[in-house]
């Protein structure tokens, strides 16, 4: 074990807050009026290889329901995401992203790729391969628990 350990949650705490707040004034740079939680919800439904059933959304990202059922209303009325009533279950809404969601998403994906470009300066690639396997056993490690 190491001896030198420090608390991860107060390491990556102030990181990821420093992130999101860059990402959120780039989004506002760009005129993108979304937020990352919004961009999250249309990432997940994108992505995901199973259907993406409304209900069992806020599960999946361990939100409140109210608060997903809040993001989920405001992406289909900006037409980014559709919801299509389940023909066995009329009580279960399918997410589906639309084309004005999967251009979003391209763009998104863009400006973070380019800004990931800059926070990578003077990191190697073996050392990125690193920092991703580690996080990669962490992110495993946290399914365990």
């Amino acid at each position: 074990m190491l001896s030198n350990i420090k608390p991860l949650g107060m390491a990556l705490g102030p990181m990821l807050s420093m992130f999101g707040k860059a990402m959120r004034t780039i989004l506002k740079q760009e005129g993108l009026p979304y937020t990352l939680e919004q961009l999250y919800v249309l990432y997940v439904v994108r992505e995901c290889k199973e259907t993406v059933v409304q209900q069992d959304l806020a599960e999946k990202l361990g939100k409140d329901k109210s608060f997903i059922l809040r993001i989920v209303d405001s992406l289909e009325k900006e037409g980014l995401i559709r919801r299509i009533v389940d023909a066995n279950d009329r009580r279960r809404n399918i997410l589906e992203i639309t084309y004005l969601g999967n251009q979003l998403m391209n763009r998104f994906f863009e400006l973070e790729l380019r800004f990931t470009q800059v926070l990578m300066k003077e990191i190697d690639q073996k050392e990125m391969e690193t920092f991703y396997n580690v996080l990669t056993k962490i992110r495993q490690n946290l399914g365990d628990v």
